[in-house]
C-alpha cells in the first residue's frame, strides 16, 4: 500500500512532538500508525530508523544549548550500543517479537508507575554512573533496538531515570542523541534487507523534524513535576499499548510467528 504524502508528513508530525518532547519516537510511535494505514510489517517496523537521525539533530541541538545532554552518558552508551544494533538487527527474522516486546511493554509500563509514585526531592540531580554499566546497558538497548528496528528511546529513557538519576528533560535529551548513533547501523543494515522505504522517510522526517523543535521547547518549558507526571502517563500509555498490542496479535497469531 502507498501512503499518500501528506498522511506520511502528518504522522511525522506525531513522531517529531513525542520525540523533542520525551526522547521516545522513531518505531515506538511510527509503527502502530504505519500498521494502522495497511504498511507491512517489517517497512512500518524499521522505516522510521533513518527519521531518527533528523529528529536527533534538530532536538538534540535545542537541547543542548540548555545543557541537558550528558555526553559521558552518550559516549559510553553508544560506544557499546552501535555495535550491538547490528547483531540485534541480523536476528531480527529470528527470534520471536511478541514476546520482546510483552517484556518491553511490561518494563516501561513499571516504569511509568514507578515515577507517578516516585517523591522527587528539590535537589534531585544526576548520580555519578559506572562505565559498565553504562557499556551494558548500551549493549542490551543495542540488540533490543536492532530486533526491533528501534532506536531505543522508549528503553534509554527509562534507564536514564532510574539508573542514572537524570531529570526527564536530561534523559529526553540524552535518548535523543544516543538514539541517532544507533539508528545509523540499524538504518544500513536494514536497508541491506530490504526493510526500509526510503520515499515513505522521506515524507516522515519532513514533518518530524520541525515538530521535534517544537517538542523540545516545550518540554523545557514545563516545570519539572508537569513533565514527571506528563512523561508518566506518557509511559503508562504506551507500555500498555504495547503490551495490549502484543498479547491480541499473540492470540490471533501466536507468539512465534
Amino acid at each position: 500500500m502507498v501512503m499518500p504524502p501528506s498522511v506520511a508528513v502528518g504522522l511525522g508530525v506525531v513522531i517529531g512532538v513525542s520525540s523533542g518532547l520525551f526522547g521516545v519516537g522513531g518505531s515506538s510511535v511510527a509503527t502502530p500508525l504505519l500498521r494502522m494505514f495497511g504498511i507491512p510489517r517489517f517497512l512500518a517496523l524499521a522505516t522510521p530508523l533513518p527519521v531518527n537521525l533528523p529528529t536527533a539533530i534538530v532536538g538534540g541541538v535545542a537541547y543542548w544549548l540548555k545543557g541537558r545532554v550528558r555526553g559521558r552518558i552518550v559516549f559510553w552508551t553508544s560506544l557499546a550500543g552501535s555495535p550491538a544494533v547490528v547483531g540485534g538487527s541480523y536476528l531480527s527474522g529470528h527470534v520471536p517479537g511478541r514476546i520482546l516486546m510483552a517484556l518491553t511493554g511490561a518494563f516501561v509500563t513499571a516504569v511509568g508507575t514507578w515515577l507517578m509514585r516516585r517523591r522527587m526531592g528539590p535537589a534531585d540531580g544526576p548520580q555519578w554512573t559506572p562505565v559498565w554499566l553504562l557499556l551494558g546497558l548500551g549493549a542490551v538497548v543495542g540488540v533490543l533496538s536492532g530486533l526491533l528496528a528501534n532506536g531505543g528511546g522508549f528503553l534509554l529513557v527509562p534507564a536514564y531515570l532510574v539508573l542514572c538519576r537524570l531529570s526527564i528533560q536530561e534523559a529526553a535529551a540524552t535518548s535523543l542523541v544516543v538514539a541517532s548513533f544507533l539508528a545509523i547501523p540499524g538504518t544500513v543494515v536494514h536497508m541491506r534487507l530490504g526493510h526500509i522505504d526510503l520515499n515513505l522517510a522521506l515524507h516522515l522526517a519532513i514533518g518530524a523534524a520541525p515538530a521535534t523543535y517544537l517538542g523540545a521547547r516545550v518540554g523545557l518549558a514545563l516545570k519539572r513535576h508537569q513533565a514527571r507526571w506528563l512523561f508518566a502517563l506518557f509511559l503508562l500509555g504506551l507500555g500498555l499499548f504495547f503490551l495490549a498490542r502484543t498479547f491480541y496479535r499473540a492470540e490471533m497469531y501466536g507468539w512465534f510467528s
